[in-house]
């Protein structure tokens, strides 16, 4: 069967002298598999356009019994300049696709995953270098929320009381106000922070940047906190190599 998508090009890897595997996370399918056989060839105009990062429409041959699909053609439809200019804005979007490509199960479609993933890489594109960090928090807390993971952070996990100040418990993976805490973490939040994450978890994406009126310097504890986070409850994203990367750097 001949199946067309459009996707984002999360990886590839050399398969024989003439071939590339890749993997790719589409609108309609989710994350699926194909191989571009003779894409590695000059001739071959496959070979440049399955760079990740890629937004793509591709043909393919789909077989139910086969994990890797048969690409046959594919078109650009957007490439992301300004990403490709700043290295900070690689290593942010690079991370962002190494997630998804852990973190996503093979064929299980989310048209609102693929668009939260596509609107930010957008917006890393377009924004000041200075300001991408607030668009990967907002990113990190609507993927979770997203997948059934949302943190904590309006009530302390242990005694129900409002939080106005918290830490997080690396024994419960969720934030716990002053009282509930034994004081050795790392990660405390004051009132603004809090703040923060309850902004950037429930507005639109277009205007994330453009109303985002806090302290931007305490965005560093929020990635700290996510990380952590995501360590805790997603077991599968451990196993991205570029968000250990980003973490350790910044």
């Amino acid at each position: 069967m001949i199946s067309s998508t459009k996707a984002i090009v999360l990886n590839k890897k050399n398969f024989g002298d003439t071939s590339l595997i890749c993997n790719l996370f589409s609108n309609q399918y989710g994350k699926i598999t194909i191989i571009a056989k003779g894409a590695k060839s000059i001739k071959n105009p496959l070979g440049a356009l399955l760079q990740p990062l890629n937004y793509i429409d591709c043909v393919y041959y789909y077989k139910s019994n086969r994990n890797i699909q048969t690409l046959t053609e594919a078109s650009l439809i957007n490439k992301y300049y300004e990403i490709e200019k700043k290295f900070v804005k690689m290593q942010y979007a690079l991370t962002i696709i190494d997630v998804i490509n852990h973190v996503t199960h093979a064929e299980y479609p989310s048209e609102i995953i693929f668009r939260l993933t596509y609107k930010t890489l957008e917006t890393i594109n377009n924004e000041d270098v200075n300001k991408i960090n607030i668009s990967f928090i907002f990113f990190q807390l609507q993927y979770l929320r997203y997948l059934g993971y949302d943190p904590a952070i309006n009530y302390c996990v242990n005694c129900n009381t409002q939080l106005l100040n918290a830490i997080f418990d690396y024994s419960a993976g969720q934030l716990v106000c002053i009282q509930c805490s034994n004081n050795k973490s790392d990660i405390k939040f004051d009132q603004e922070t809090l703040s923060i994450i309850q902004f950037l978890m429930k507005t639109h994406i277009t205007k994330i940047i453009s109303s985002f009126n806090y302290d931007i310097k305490k965005c560093k504890i929020i990635n700290k906190f996510l990380f952590k986070f995501m360590m805790f409850h997603l077991p599968d994203v451990r196993k991205s190599k570029a968000l250990k990367a980003l973490y350790h750097d910044s």
